[in-house]
């Protein structure tokens, strides 16, 4: 039996349920339901077709006219079947032929590799993957059945066809899965080598606070300049590459954004962590007294900032709490105002 077409329950009772859609692609719509006990399917054959689909039960070689059974499972979970002849032009238009042995190969492999793929694609807690699975191999043996059963192939050809189709589709798999990998990999490296939104904010805001001290933040000469310090016991001195007023104009911009974008609380923490990492410096006494007024005024700031936010809160809930409590004031004296006028 092949398979012709799937349809969802829906459809399915709208085929059978109305002889004008029967009639598009059917000949003599008898819309009779097929009872388990009919002559030429038993019950057990029945239940093995897999439902919400159109079979071709009869070739369409020779002078023998088409039939075809449709297949659905009611809410009861018994099976449904109607049959009726079924036009050319329904035929053709699901590449129903005549087929030939050269055919019956393609046909085959096409299946197989069906299987695999919904095999592939099985997610255990997903019911529909697995029902794809499932009416994938019956598909599969069905056809298989039928190409033995007419000597078409060996059960060895069919073995080693689905031998080589496997190894295929492993093989498919492990190449897709290395692209992916490679590209996966160079979406990491990308994101590496671009600094985050937070990273660069800390960069901007750390060159404004080398520039108060005075401090380079040329990172060649960094390094060379820590190791001259260390040895000498020294503190760090050199000479800042003055900012242009156009570089320090993008920089304050560039701060300003990210600013707006994020929490007061979020920038207050990225500033310490930078004043942090300034103070591992060697620095001088008044580079060093200078970090200290500049974190003491960011602190300040911080707590200017909490006292308003707290206030804030405080008079929101004091507006609310008025409202509500006037609102109830003013009903209170419009009840007495209309017992006086009663």
């Amino acid at each position: 039996m092949k398979k012709i077409t799937s349809l969802s329950n829906d459809q399915f009772k709208t085929l059978v349920s109305d002889k004008r859609e029967l009639k598009k692609f059917m000949k003599h719509p008898q819309n009779e339901k097929i009872e388990a006990d009919w002559a030429n399917i038993s019950e057990k054959q029945l239940q093995d077709i897999p439902s919400g689909a159109v079979y071709l039960t009869q070739s369409a070689l020779g002078e023998k006219k088409p039939q075809v059974l449709l297949v659905s499972t009611d809410e009861k979970g018994q099976k449904q079947a109607y049959k009726s002849e079924a036009t050319i032009d329904f035929l053709r238009s699901h590449d129903v032929n005549p087929v030939l042995e050269k055919d019956r190969e393609t046909q085959l492999k096409t299946s197989y590799l069906t299987f695999l793929q919904a095999h592939e694609k099985e997610k255990p807690q997903d019911i529909d993957s697995m029902l794809a699975r499932v009416n994938a191999e019956n598909d599969y043996v069905m056809l298989k059945s039928s190409a033995l059963k007419e000597k078409q192939f060996t059960p060895d050809q069919l073995k080693g066809m689905e031998n080589e189709l496997s190894h295929q589709f492993q093989a498919r798999k492990q190449a897709q899965e290395k692209d992916q990998y490679q590209k996966d990999y160079k979406q990491e490296v990308l994101q590496v080598m671009q600094p985050s939104e937070e990273t660069q904010y800390k960069q901007l805001f750390k060159q404004s606070l080398l520039a108060q001290l005075g401090i380079s933040d040329e990172k060649d000469s960094s390094k060379e300049v820590k190791e001259e310090a260390k040895a000498e016991k020294a503190p760090i001195e050199k000479q800042l590459k003055e900012e242009t007023p156009q570089e320090k104009e993008q920089r304050l911009a560039k701060m300003k954004e990210f600013e707006q974008k994020h929490s007061f609380d979020k920038v207050y923490k990225l500033k310490k962590e930078v004043l942090q990492e300034l103070k591992e410096l060697n620095l001088t006494d008044s580079q060093r007294e200078k970090l200290t007024k500049l974190e003491k005024a960011l602190d300040t700031e911080k707590k200017d900032h909490d006292k308003q936010k707290k206030e804030e809160k405080s008079q929101n809930g004091f507006t609310k709490f008025f409202a509500r409590n006037n609102g109830a004031f003013s009903s209170k004296k419009r009840d007495q105002t209309q017992e006086m006028e009663r």
